[in-house]
């Protein structure tokens, strides 16, 4: 359990996606659509690097859906039913959420740039190694063979 709690803290996409969940129950008043789209526009780059690298389109399309779950969904959500701001407070508290990501990378001794680098390569790969994913990524493939196979 520990082993999946660091894998998934070490993408500040989690976290992103873990202020939005507060920000729309209430708990945490900063929006946080900038900081997403920012992480929007980083993924898109991944996936015009995967494509360019001719990915199997089973990876391609497992990477773009992991990340329309937790970035285009939260997106169309804070867009369609929430104020659009980026001021102050939405930048403080991003730049505070960013500060706590690199400390606690620091405290784990995790390198976010290998974590990176690590999962782009599983893509490029076509790794099947589950140590080497994320929960995500497992869960994914648990679905779409279920799917698949009936």
């Amino acid at each position: 359990m520990i082993k999946v709690v660091i894998k998934m803290v070490s993408f500040v996409s989690y976290w992103f996606f873990f202020w939005f969940l507060l920000f729309i129950s209430g708990i945490v008043k900063a929006n946080p659509l900038g900081f997403i789209i920012i992480g929007l526009i980083f993924i898109l780059s991944q996936i015009l690097y995967l494509y360019l690298k001719k990915v199997s389109t089973y990876n391609l399309t497992k990477y773009i859906i992991i990340n329309l779950l937790i970035k285009i969904i939260p997106i169309i959500i804070l867009i369609s039913y929430y104020p659009i701001t980026f001021n102050y407070n939405d930048i403080s508290f991003g730049l505070y959420l960013l500060f706590i990501y690199g400390l606690v990378m620091i405290s784990f001794q995790i390198n976010p740039i290998n974590s990176y680098n690590r999962i782009i390569h599983n893509y490029i790969d076509g790794n099947d190694n589950d140590n080497e994913k994320t929960e995500i990524s497992k869960t994914y493939d648990y679905l779409y063979n279920k799917i698949h196979n009936k």
